[in-house]
C-alpha cells in the first residue's frame, strides 16, 4: 500500500553517503520558500540537517532531509538497575557529589535505533565556501605532513651524526688505549732488560758496588 506522502517524497539517497556528523539547519526563507519538507517512511515530517562530516568531504556543507527519529537522543536511566542488559556498566561515567561522593553515576546521551533510515539531499553539491575551506584544510594537512616528514629527516640525520660521532669517539678511545698498552709494554720490556743487565753485571762483580 502506497503512503500518502510517497507521491511527493524524493527518493532516498545512497546510505553509504549518510553523514556521521551533522548540525541543525533550515531552508532559505526566500529562495526555498516553495520547497515542501517531505515526510519520511515512518510518516513523520523530516528534519533539515547539514553535514559537518569532513571525513566524507563530498557531503560536508550539504543540507539534507532526514527522519526526525534518526537523530534523536534520549537520556539513559539515572538508576543503574533500570539500565537494559544491552548497555554494559563500563559505559557509565562516575560522577561524585559533595555530600555522597560514591553514589552517583552519570549516564551519557545515546541515540536509539532509528525508526527508519530515510534521508535525501537538499543540496546536490558542496557549497563553494566549504570547498575553499576543504582546500585550505588540505593545504594545512599537506604542510603539516611535509613539516613532520622534514622533522623526521632532520631527526634521522641527527641520529646518524650522533652514531658516527660515537663511533669516532669509541675508535679514538680504542686507539688511545692500545697506544697506552703499547707504551706500557715497551716500558716493561725496557725495565726488564735493564734489570737483567744489572743483575748480570752484579754476578760478574762489575756492578757499581765493585770498583
Amino acid at each position: 500500500m502506497t503512503s500518502s506522502g510517497s507521491m511527493t517524497r524524493p527518493p532516498c539517497a545512497d546510505r553509504e553517503d549518510m553523514p556521521n556528523k551533522w548540525e541543525n539547519a533550515k531552508l532559505d526563507e526566500v529562495t526555498e520558500k516553495d520547497m515542501r519538507t517531505p515526510s519520511c517512511w515512518c510518516g513523520d515530517v523530516c528534519k533539515v540537517k547539514v553535514s559537518t562530516d569532513r571525513k566524507k568531504s563530498w557531503t560536508e556543507g550539504r543540507r539534507f532531509f532526514v527522519c526526525p527519529n534518526y537523530a534523536h537522543d534520549r537520556r539513559l536511566p539515572t538508576n543503574a538497575y533500570d539500565v537494559p542488559p544491552v548497555w554494559s556498566k563500563s559505559k557509565l561515567k562516575f560522577c561524585p557529589t559533595s555530600t555522597h561522593p560514591n553514589n552517583k553515576f552519570f549516564y551519557p546521551m545515546q541515540s536509539p535505533p532509528p525508526l527508519c533510515k530515510y534521508f535525501t539531499w537538499i543540496d546536490q553539491d558542496v557549497p563553494e565556501d566549504v570547498r575553499k575551506d576543504q582546500y585550505q584544510d588540505c593545504l594545512r594537512r599537506q604542510r603539516r605532513f611535509e613539516e613532520a616528514f622534514q622533522r623526521g629527516l632532520d631527526e634521522e640525520h641527527r641520529q646518524k651524526e650522533k652514531m658516527e660521532r660515537k663511533k669516532r669517539e669509541e675508535e679514538r678511545a680504542r686507539k688511545e688505549k692500545a697506544a697506552r698498552a703499547e707504551e706500557r709494554a715497551r716500558k716493561l720490556a725496557r725495565a726488564r732488560d735493564a734489570q737483567e743487565e744489572d743483575e748480570a753485571r752484579y754476578k760478574k762483580g762489575k756492578g757499581p758496588m765493585f770498583p
